[in-house]
């Protein structure tokens, strides 16, 4: 099974939605779900998304309300025979691994997916998996705009990707 990882989209308007999917259109075919970590920003692309592929995503700090009322904090989900803790994350930049690595303490998972910092980051904690996938479509916090790619077959692994 592969995931297409994104978080921090920030898609306020059309023109924005029409951007994300242009950006993500060369990975549709080989995915077999979608998960977002938060910051979709507008209800338009949480139903888009859901749409073109199952889609796994959280609410972030930016969502508009109509959005952020719909979608949880925290999600808990099985990816094959992997569990994923799935949220966007909160506070400043420094410490927030930490901070996503200790909301998930009781629940038993093989990876955390989290955002909003926009920069990406792919690292291993007692044996858990973290990944920011960054932003596609932002860079106010980054020199990039990245995505990820999650595999989860005989081994869980990710790969972040340039866009």
């Amino acid at each position: 099974m592969k995931a297409l990882v994104i978080s921090d989209t920030h898609v306020r308007k059309e023109e924005d939605i029409n951007t994300l999917i242009e950006i993500i259109k060369p990975f549709m075919g080989e995915v077999d779900i979608i998960i977002h970590a938060g910051d979709s920003v507008s209800r338009s692309l949480v139903d888009l998304l859901d749409r073109l592929k199952p889609t796994y995503i959280v609410s972030g700090n930016m969502d508009y309300i109509d959005t952020a009322s719909i979608l949880p904090e925290k999600m808990v989900f099985d990816l094959g025979r992997f569990r994923i803790g799935l949220t966007h994350g909160w506070g400043h930049a420094p410490g927030l691994k930490e901070r996503v690595f200790d909301f998930f303490k009781q629940d038993d998972v093989d990876a955390i997916i989290f955002g909003h910092s926009h920069q990406p980051y792919l690292g291993q904690r007692d044996g858990v998996l973290l990944l920011n996938p960054g932003s596609p479509t932002d860079t106010r916090f980054a020199n990039r705009n990245t995505i990820a790619i999650l595999h989860a077959d005989d081994e869980l692994k990710a790969e972040i990707v340039d866009v």
